[in-house]
């Protein structure tokens, strides 16, 4: 990638989301563990069904001291609205975590994050980003989608575990806009970039988009 084709690209996604960019919650209010909470909840579920059972989690777990001190069936029922009751121990033991060990304050290190129970990869770079305003890259399936589409990255196994994608994604991410260039990668995959019937006339990047070329080449 060259850099005047980086300056191109996210110049364009960060043109694109201030104008199409989703809004919630946990990108309006950053505080640490409202944002690891949504990170949780947001694993393999859509942040719309995520949206009214994150606001009343806060409300009955306000910070982690009160969720250390719940009862399992009162987390259990929260999370079973998502349909993701097991996930229920897992945010019981973190909590536990949290104030054992790091007096109720949520880690501001990958390593620290990494040692939390039920934190994977992903989640603790977007704590470490979205919360603390790190030059972070976040990388799941739906961003490396993009990533595949835009440089036309064939992956070598699981795509978010292919250094090569890690790479590709980190060279975009700013210093000073790393959470906003995270986020509007993500919904440029939730909202154009889609697995299905992409919407390549309304891309931000068409212009330098190799699977765009490609498609046009085929039509």
């Amino acid at each position: 990638m060259k850099m005047e084709e980086r300056k191109i690209i996210v110049s364009r996604l960060l043109e694109w989301f201030r104008r199409h960019g989703r809004s919630y919650p946990w990108r309006e209010n950053t505080e640490p563990y409202r944002v690891l909470i949504a990170e949780i909840m947001l694993q393999r579920t859509r942040a719309d069904q995520v949206l009214p059972v994150y606001r009343s989690f806060l409300e009955k777990f306000p910070d982690p001291t009160f969720l250390a001190e719940a009862k399992p069936e009162e987390i259990e029922e929260v999370f079973a609205k998502l349909g993701l009751k097991w996930r229920a121990e897992k945010v019981k033991n973190l909590a536990r975590v949290l104030v054992s060990e790091y007096d109720g304050r949520i880690p501001d290190t990958r390593k620290g994050l990494l040692s939390l129970p039920g934190v994977g990869e992903y989640a603790a770079d977007a704590v470490l980003c979205f919360a603390y305003g790190r030059n972070a890259t976040v990388i799941d399936a739906n961003v490396c989608r993009v990533i595949e589409r835009l440089f036309g990255l064939k992956p070598i196994g699981e795509a978010r575990r292919d250094l090569r994608f890690r790479r590709a994604a980190q060279r975009l991410v700013p210093k000073r806009k790393a959470r906003e260039l995270n986020w509007a990668i993500i919904d440029l995959a939730a909202i154009i970039c889609t697995p299905k019937n992409p919407k390549c006339d309304k891309c931000p990047l068409e212009e330098v988009c190799l699977y765009k070329r490609k498609r046009d080449v085929a039509a």
